[in-house]
């Protein structure tokens, strides 16, 4: 051993030897036994309250009918002056106006949207734009909302059957919505509280306990999808594309247990 650890044992002995150097450490050795069983015992506690608690999900889904749609359709039309344009254009809205009129849709229902006009140029021997107009293109939408969704589908099904009557027309997608919504959230809620509160029932049982008093509740979110679509989303799903659908949601529950 060398002179220098000789000399910190020497100098280590003779503190111990020092009255009262050994209550110090005596001290000393107390508290960190009685920090040591302090955590143990936080820890048994905690243990002991999460073991005294049962979390359970409970799930509801109910299906829905959509009773509301908004269809849109555009209409377009070309020429080589402005108005020749928009009286092509004016006749390819009054056919798509007169065709949704013909499926029972009020003609006051429904909203026409301003004209879009672009410009077409002329282009050079190589294929590139010059400053000379060649024709130009307008464009128009047509526009309801109904609570008749079956005959939205219809007329969005079937109004580019104008296209044989010369009508260069484009069909949208419907959106389909439901107007009870909010209602049938609560109904969803209530019931998917009652399932949790059920499994809970199930799980106590099965351990020999009995549920207590709630501690804890949180809401999922809601899921509005297609019928028979297994889609979810962390921020929740709301399907517009279809007519029926099926509304979810999960809510996760804490009850004491007894």
């Amino acid at each position: 051993m060398s002179e220098q650890r000789l000399g910190m044992v020497s100098r280590l002995g003779r503190w111990i030897a020092t009255p009262g150097a050994g209550i110090f450490l005596l001290g000393a050795t107390l508290a960190f036994a009685v920090l040591g069983a302090s955590d143990q015992v936080g820890r048994a506690v905690r243990t002991m309250k999460q073991d005294n608690v049962i979390r359970v999900k409970g799930v509801s889904e109910l299906d829905i009918t959509s009773d509301r749609a908004v269809w849109w359709g555009t209409v377009r039309a070309r020429a080589a002056t402005l108005p020749a344009a928009y009286d092509e254009l004016a006749k390819a809205t009054d056919a798509l106006k007169a065709y949704v009129v013909s499926k029972g849709i009020p003609a006051d229902s429904i909203t026409v949207a301003s004209v879009d006009i672009s410009r077409e140029m002329k282009r050079d021997e190589k294929g590139n734009p010059t400053n000379e107009v060649e024709r130009f293109a307008l464009r128009q939408r047509l526009g309801f909302s109904s609570s008749n969704v079956q005959v939205v589908r219809e007329i969005a099904n079937g109004a580019t059957a104008l296209i044989k009557q010369g009508v260069e027309v484009e069909s949208d997608a419907p959106t389909y919505t439901v107007s009870t919504l909010e209602k049938t959230k609560l109904e969803l809620l209530e019931k998917a509280t009652a399932n949790a509160y059920e499994r809970a029932q199930v799980l106590a049982r099965g351990s020999g306990s009995a549920v207590g008093g709630l501690v804890s509740a949180s809401q999922g979110v809601y899921q509005i999808v297609a019928r028979g679509s297994t889609d979810s989303s962390d921020y929740g799903e709301y399907n517009t594309s279809h007519i029926d659908k099926t509304a979810r949601v999960v809510v996760t529950l804490e009850y004491a247990v007894k």
